[in-house]
């Protein structure tokens, strides 16, 4: 008898939904430790693929858009169709273009094959999530949503060592090629253990004008905001790029509103508690991917640590994360997700703001007390989140309910990336440049082979620090390499600038997750629906609304 026939016979009604969840976990890990993983060696993708700050920040956002803009629509399929059937697809597209990833000669064909794991990741996160809803009653799912919770952190936790260890002692192409066991993996047990499920209220959507059109609005929103970083606010095509965005969004407002199945049910966003939740996951992605991203570069190129060693830095975080995510569990069903939440953004925020700790002659010890605050306010904010958006919607829309919060989540990430991103870009190059040291090499003619290495140098964060001394690096600038006294003022002035920029996203994003706890406390509610609305029948085909939108 093989495994999965062995594992399938132990499955019965009893502890199918615990199988359910297991399995469920399993893909999530996957998709959860690729992310982290990526963030680690995106330093050597940069050097070894000589790629420019805006395409380590496309690597990241290619990514999470499509991620972003398909859930919804995989959420759609999955409930109409079969959740289980297009959960094994979502694995089966993310293992095999995982390999694509790893095989990628050029930056261009990274970003592509990033764009392709995004595919995948749209059915794996929010169909594991209508799984679990599924298999689990509602007085239930904050216990299995903890746990969940718990196994995503705990992706959270290997991912950066993982990939310090793979980019260290391998090569970066492996931190891809690492799914491939795991996504096998994943797909045998959850063929084995979990069963089929599907929506059948019968006003399922798969609508793909909807589909289009916020593809379209996400995607240029996504480019204005991260090319801005190089063309600056008032460029042409960043400010078409943004109306444009606009324009596609109100577009898709409107065809959501006149269509018979929309795939986004607007009367969702009635619920107080199910805007409030999805507002929350929006700032909380936006904040910790952002995070996440530059505190990479900045512990490598500015201090001058290895991957392995970046990987370590991010462990007291994710520690206190695992210990007390399951507990905020607990603590949802008995004092409710509205205070968790705002007690959990308020402490996130304030270890935000201890980040301002950092420079470019700090020490680690320096701002391991904002590693270590951030990770306990972000340990109480997941599992009372997600739970809220569960609960704020009728047990059969538990898919596309996670799906519309995965997909907020992601274009949280998305526009994370770009805007802390492009305030750190613009910040940097502006800081940089007007550097007295900086501007002194460019007039002197002794120190005229440093004047391309300035250049360079000044034109992204991503080459801040001491990443120009590699003598890789120095290969290419005949004669820099003699003038020791001049590379050390760049060094020095690019990490300054480095920091400052940094400093200015810490800003941003810290207030901007407190103002948000104050908000959320007066939008969440701790009630729960747990059936489809007396009101609301099957939409009828050919109909110009949906009942209930």
């Amino acid at each position: 008898m093989s495994f999965s026939s062995r594992l399938s016979a132990r499955v019965n009604d009893d502890n199918v939904k615990w199988f359910t969840l297991g399995a469920a976990c399993f893909g999530l890990f996957m998709a959860i430790l690729d992310n982290l993983v990526v963030n680690v060696a995106l330093p050597t993708i940069s050097r070894d693929l000589d790629a420019r700050a805006t395409q380590l920040q496309w690597i990241v956002s290619a990514y999470t858009l499509v991620f972003a803009s398909l859930q919804i629509t995989a959420g759609g399929l999955g409930d109409r169709f079969g959740r289980k059937k297009w959960f094994l697809i979502g694995l089966a597209i993310f293992t095999s273009t995982s390999v694509l990833a790893a095989l990628s000669p050029n930056v261009e064909v990274l970003i592509a094959a990033r764009a392709l794991q995004g595919v995948g990741a749209a059915f794996i996160m929010p169909l594991s999530l209508s799984l679990i809803s599924a298999a689990f009653p509602p007085e239930e799912r904050s216990k299995a949503i903890g746990i969940w919770a718990a196994i995503s952190v705990s992706g959270i936790a290997l991912g950066p060592i993982v990939g310090g260890a793979l980019v260290q002692y391998a090569s970066w192409h492996w931190v891809f090629l690492i799914n491939v066991p795991i996504g096998i993996g994943a797909f045998i047990i959850t063929s084995a253990v979990v069963r089929e499920s599907t929506d059948t209220s019968g006003t399922v959507a798969t609508d793909v004008p909807g589909t289009v059109l916020i593809t379209a609005a996400v995607g240029s929103l996504t480019w204005g905001l991260i090319q801005a970083g190089d063309r600056g606010w008032t460029d042409t095509w960043i400010v078409t790029s943004l109306i444009a965005s606009a324009v596609f969004f109100s577009i898709f407002l409107w065809v959501e509103q006149h269509t018979a199945r929309p795939m986004v049910p607007l009367r969702f966003f009635k619920s107080r508690t199910f805007t409030g939740a999805n507002v929350d996951s929006f700032l909380i992605a936006f904040l910790i991917t952002g995070v996440g991203f530059f505190m990479t570069l900045y512990q490598q190129n500015i201090h001058g640590f290895s991957p392995m060693r970046t990987g370590l830095a991010l462990l007291p975080m994710v520690v206190v994360m695992m210990v007390f995510s399951p507990v905020s569990g607990t603590l949802t069903a008995r004092i409710g997700a509205r205070k968790l939440i705002s007690i959990g953004m308020s402490i996130a925020g304030i270890g935000t703001l201890l980040f301002l700790r950092a420079a470019p002659d700090a020490t680690y010890l320096d701002i391991l007390p904002a590693f270590l605050v951030l990770g306990f306010g972000m340990s109480f904010i997941w599992t009372p989140m997600t739970t809220a958006v569960l609960n704020s919607v009728e047990t059969e829309k538990s898919g596309i309910a996670s799906a519309i919060n995965g997909a907020i989540r992601e274009i949280g990430t998305a526009t994370g990336i770009a805007l802390l991103g492009t305030i750190m870009n613009r910040t940097y190059k502006s800081e940089f440049a007007s550097m007295q040291d900086v501007q002194a090499i460019k007039s002197d003619p002794s120190q005229s082979a440093l004047a391309p290495v300035v250049n360079i140098v000044g034109s992204g964060y991503n080459h801040a620090g001491g990443i120009i001394q590699d003598p890789h690096f120095l290969a290419g600038f005949p004669g820099a390499a003699q003038l020791t006294s001049g590379l050390n003022q760049i060094v020095d002035a690019s990490s300054e600038a480095f920091v400052t920029g940094m400093s200015h996203a810490v800003l941003f994003s810290g207030i901007g997750i407190i103002l948000g706890s104050v908000v959320s406390y007066f939008l969440i509610d701790d009630a729960v629906v747990g059936r489809v609305p007396e009101t609301e029948a099957p939409a009828i085909e050919g109909a110009e609304f949906a009942p209930g939108d």
